[in-house]
């Protein structure tokens, strides 16, 4: 009985002062991590055996298995996001212009292996070219198919590059050719997987998409009309100060631009 009352007094004063406030768990990027991997892994064979790609059904790819676990599980840490950024370019060119001179094989296989991961997770798991922008004029849109043909391209690139870096046999470059060469096969499955086990992307609908450009136009609109008022501002301002002709110019051109994109903006220069 004693001891019961002193728990219940215990837990009575815990109440009262609050107790030692809850932490917010962070993650952990060791044992946590690990068992992302598990999980990513697990999804990935179970994704397989459901389209009827199971693995080594083609040629041996235990290791491309392996290697799209970690590729997965390496968007959770954002050392990785910030590292591989550096490597990532929009188009082609881009990926050529940051190769331009650089004679250095590792850099060359990085930048294409990054940006083969980049298009890889884009068309499959992030659905990030599948929607076209309504804004967009439909004879610069850029179907899917070419963005899988590029992250194929890169990825042979870089194997043929880990050969080179290795001096012959490569496992790496082995895997990478894998996925190359079946690149289909792995957009259909990491595909099924974001929707089956992953599930944390709602796409827009074409609707929604379409306001949602009209929105960003209008901000963008008036982010430039701000900017525009700001500059007018300045020139006045400093008009005002000095009385230089060629101020009192740009000042009138500058009001003229305004009125084209804000018919509301109002200016009388005085005499």
């Amino acid at each position: 009985m004693a001891e019961r009352a002193h728990r219940a007094k215990t837990k009575q004063s815990t109440t009262r002062t609050g107790g030692t406030p809850r932490k917010s768990k962070k993650l952990d990027l060791g044992t946590d991590v690990q068992t992302s991997y598990f999980f990513m892994l697990n999804c990935l064979l179970h994704s397989r055996v459901n389209i009827g790609i199971e693995s080594n059904s083609e040629v041996y790819d235990e290791d491309v298995n392996v290697y799209l676990a970690h590729l997965l599980n390496s968007h959770i840490d954002p050392r990785y996001l910030h590292r591989a950024s550096s490597y990532i370019s929009q188009t082609d060119a881009d990926v050529a212009a940051s190769l331009a001179g650089d004679a250095d094989c590792r850099r060359k296989y990085e930048t294409y292996k990054a940006n083969a991961d980049f298009l890889l997770m884009a068309v499959s798991v992030f659905d990030l070219f599948d929607e076209p922008r309504h804004s967009q004029p439909h004879q610069l849109r850029t179907h899917k198919q070419v963005y899988i043909g590029r992250a194929s391209l890169y990825y042979s690139l870089a194997s043929s590059y880990a050969m080179k870096l290795a001096r012959g046999e490569s496992p790496i470059a082995d895997t990478l050719l894998k996925l190359s060469e079946h690149i289909d096969d792995y957009v259909r499955i990491l595909s099924y997987m974001r929707g089956q086990y992953l599930d944390f992307i709602r796409r827009y609908s074409p609707g929604e998409l379409f306001h949602l450009d009209l929105v960003l136009d209008e901000i963008h609109r008036d982010e430039t009309i701000e900017k525009m008022r700001n500059e007018f501002l300045d020139t006045y301002h400093a008009w005002m100060k000095t009385g230089v002709p060629e101020l009192k110019r740009k000042l009138e051109e500058q009001a003229k631009l305004l009125r084209e994109v804000d018919p509301t903006f109002e200016f009388t220069p005085p005499s």
